[in-house]
This record gives structure tokens, C-alpha cells and sequence, in this order.
């Protein structure tokens, strides 16, 4: 029998878990984290049916109150003079989900299939051997299978400590985090805005972005930035937040919380002899939300299914290296495709994002779809009304066309592995990076 051990109970780590457990797999997930303490005290938004394949639950079996349809968007500009509404219909509605019940779903169903659960165990390092991974340190001792699967987050412990021999990229460069503080306050009043999730992009002139959603018993109020801050921004943004929405009261009802998000594109090489990264610590987020519950869901379906199929062998990075290629030509390429527009947002100033929304150069099609919508007659209504100031219209062009090719390349990884092609392939892809000074 093949043993598992899972570094971090991420949704990743947790729905390989359950699958490797249901087959007959030896899983061992070890978790620095209470029970109590699992999951951030807000929501977000992912596709249901993922979460319900998973358990065997639609959302009639899950818990009650624990999701809600979210109302129609707008993006505001800096100076907030030009809004962008996005309005759904009961086709394309978003749901939203608390963070606490989801993983509590997750942690049911892997424990239900077989796997266990360790929590209050800290992960140390990796324990490797000259040629691969072979286990994890803890405060309790060490743990040793014949695969780790990284689910420990942006700042995984075995990730960081893996030797730079293994080729897996441990660099977190400026703007591929986001540093954000959630919290729902009470609503004083029944008011009800046109658009009740609103985003406000580098707001206050700073790079980042904040958003007011205005609920029926609650407004949730996020304020985030690339950079690291306080409780002075926060006060100073909350006030800002009250002058423009006299319905947000003082009291915190959820939430209240700091949260660090990756918003870049995935790691390209996530393997070695052993070893395995899903979820936040092989960097699986939509760059320019953050976003990435589907994406670690399937990660974590994809890693158990390769494998479950290659049970009979020893977990080479060869073998593993199905997983790496699988994820990236399904979901990666689609991923990594709006970190261009993201980092070319980020390197204007916040006068030049004004002018992009004013003048129509970004739309609803761009900030829903990261650049979808790019056809020729679309490309030349960009330019015309763009060429009034071609500095920034160029740089946004800069960043779909690069956040293009980096995709492409990333729909294209190398068929076998092969460490020369995959570090050529590698820099490929990183050329195409625009820096966020």
C-alpha cells in the first residue's frame, strides 16, 4: 500500500486526500492548525459542482446558511469617476460560500474516506535524501512516505526548504502577494446599492484594491494592498468606506481578519522525486482576483488521479510530471493568463487607470474575462480611443499581449521530463513577466 502524507490541510491536500484514502492509499494529513481554528471567517467564490462531485453533496446537503448568491458588480476607477457594471443573469449569478463550512466538508469527507488528520502539528522541512523527498519533519518527529503533497500554503516550510537542486521556483517577487483585511459590519440601514459588490481598483491611489459589498444584514468591506500594512490604513480606509456608505456600522459581525493571497501565475515546475505542490504553494490563483478554490480543487483530483494510476511505481518526478503537464495544459495556461494585465495595472500610475476606464480601453470584457474579448474590431476601438495617450494605452497592450503568450507557452509544456527543457520552458514563460516596481 502506498503511503501518502499530505503537508497542509489546504482544499488541494484535502481533496487528494479523500480520493488517494477512498482507493486504498495510506494518507496521513498533518496540520499546524487547530480543528477550531481552520478557515478564514468569510466567504468566496467557486464552482459548487466541484465541491459536490468531491462529497457526494449538492447544495441542498450543504450546510444551511453557509452560501448565498452574491449581487451584480462594479469596478470603479481611482478617482471614481467612470463605474463598470457587470450584471448577471440566473445562468452566470456567482455563489459564494463561508470559508469555515467548506473546509469543515472537506475535512468530513476525507476523514469519511479513510484519511487522518493531524492537526496541531507543525511541518519543519522536508525530510529529502540526495535525490528526492521522502517525508516531513514536525515538532512530533518525522513522517515518511513515498510522496509528499505540498498543500501548506504561499510560505509552505517544505517548499521554502527543498534544495535549489530540485529546479522548483521559491522566489515570491513584489505584487505576488496580496495583503488584504476582510471584515462584515452591520447594516444600519435596509439600503441596497444598484450594483451591491463594488471593486474599486488601486484605490486611494495606492496599488491595490478594496471592495464594499453591500449584503442584506451585513456590508463586507475588504481592504488590500500588494504592500503590508496596519491598523492606521485601516482606519483610514474605513472612514473613507463610511463617508461614501453611511449604512456601514462600527460593529464587526465576521471576519476581521488579516489574509495573505498569492496573485500570480502558477509555479511551472511543481515536482520532484517525492514530491508534489497543489493549491497556494504551487502558486494556483486567478493573478487578478485571487481566486483559486476551483483551481485547487482540480489540482487536487488531478494529482490523486495520476497517482492512482501510477500505484505500481515509485513517485519519480517523471511520474509525477503527468500531474504538472495535466494541470497546466487543462487550467494552468487559462491561470496565468491575466497576470499580465494585472502587473501592467500595478506599473501605471493610478492617473493612468483612470484614463484607460474613462476612455473605454478597459472594459467589462477585460476585467470579467482578463482580455477575452479581443477580436480585431474590438483591438482597433481599444487603439483609437486608447492613442489619446498611447504611454498607457501601450503598456496595458503590453500586458495582454505578454499575459497571451505567457499562457500559450503554458499549453505547451515539455511532453517528458526533462530538466533542460522545462528550465528552458520556464524562462519562457518568466520573460514574459512584466515587474511591479
Amino acid at each position: 500500500m502506498k503511503k501518502i502524507i499530505v503537508a497542509g490541510a489546504g482544499h488541494a491536500g484535502l481533496a487528494a486526500a479523500a480520493k488517494l484514502a477512498e482507493n486504498g492509499f495510506d494518507v496521513t494529513v498533518i496540520e499546524k492548525n487547530s480543528r477550531s481554528a481552520m478557515g478564514h471567517d468569510w466567504e468566496d467564490r467557486f464552482d459548487f459542482s466541484l465541491l459536490s462531485e468531491i462529497t457526494g453533496k449538492d447544495t441542498a446537503g450543504f450546510p444551511a446558511g453557509s452560501w448565498r448568491y452574491r449581487g451584480d458588480c462594479a469596478f470603479l476607477s481611482p478617482a471614481k469617476r467612470k463605474k463598470i457594471e457587470i450584471f448577471y443573469d440566473e445562468t452566470t449569478r456567482q455563489k459564494v460560500m463561508w470559508r469555515k463550512p467548506l473546509l469543515d466538508m472537506l475535512i468530513e469527507n476525507a476523514e469519511e474516506k479513510g484519511a487522518k488528520i493531524l492537526f496541531d502539528t507543525e511541518i519543519l522541512s522536508p525530510v529529502c535524501e540526495e535525490t528526492g523527498v521522502k517525508g516531513v519533519a514536525t515538532a512530533l518527529g518525522e513522517f515518511t512516505g513515498d510522496i509528499v503533497i505540498d498543500s501548506a500554503g504561499a510560505f509552505s516550510p517544505v517548499k521554502k526548504n527543498l534544495p535549489d537542486s530540485f529546479g522548483i521556483d521559491k522566489e515570491i517577487k513584489r505584487g505576488d502577494l496580496f495583503y488584504g483585511w476582510r471584515a462584515y459590519f452591520n447594516k444600519l440601514t435596509p439600503e441596497m446599492p444598484k450594483t451591491p459588490f463594488e471593486v474599486y481598483l488601486y484605490h486611494e491611489g495606492e496599488q491595490g484594491l478594496s471592495w464594499c459589498c453591500t449584503n442584506e444584514n451585513t456590508v463586507d468591506i475588504l481592504i488590500g494592498r500588494i504592500d503590508k500594512f496596519g491598523q492606521e490604513k485601516i482606519d483610514e480606509q474605513l472612514a473613507i468606506f463610511r463617508k461614501d456608505h453611511p449604512w456601514i456600522g462600527d460593529e464587526i459581525i465576521n471576519g476581521g481578519q488579516y489574509g495573505i493571497i498569492p496573485v500570480r501565475k502558477p509555479l511551472t515546475l511543481m515536482v520532484a522525486n517525492g514530491y508534489a505542490a497543489a493549491g497556494d504553494s504551487a502558486f494556483m490563483t486567478m493573478p487578478m482576483n485571487g481566486m483559486g478554490i476551483d483551481l485547487s480543487l482540480n489540482a487536487g483530483r488531478i494529482l490523486a488521479e495520476t497517482l492512482i494510476k501510477n500505484a505500481g511505481t515509485g513517485y519519480t518526478a517523471e511520474v509525477l510530471w503527468e500531474y504538472n503537464k495535466r494541470f497546466h495544459i487543462e487550467y494552468g495556461a487559462f491561470a496565468s493568463k491575466n497576470e499580465g494585465l494585472k502587473n501592467a495595472l500595478l506599473s501605471i500610475p493610478s492617473q493612468g487607470v483612470d484614463f484607460l476606464f474613462e476612455n473605454d480601453v478597459i472594459q467589462s470584457s477585460d476585467l470579467s474575462g482578463a482580455g477575452k474579448n479581443m477580436n480585431f474590431k474590438v483591438l482597433m476601438g481599444k487603439f483609437a480611443r486608447g492613442m489619446k495617450n498611447p504611454k498607457y494605452f501601450f503598456a496595458i497592450v503590453n500586458g495582454l499581449i505578454k499575459g497571451g503568450a505567457a499562457s500559450s507557452l503554458y499549453a505547451k509544456p515539455p511532453v517528458n521530463f526533462d530538466r533542460a527543457e522545462i528550465d528552458k520552458w520556464s524562462k519562457a514563460i518568466e520573460s514574459k513577466r512584466i515587474e511591479i516596481l
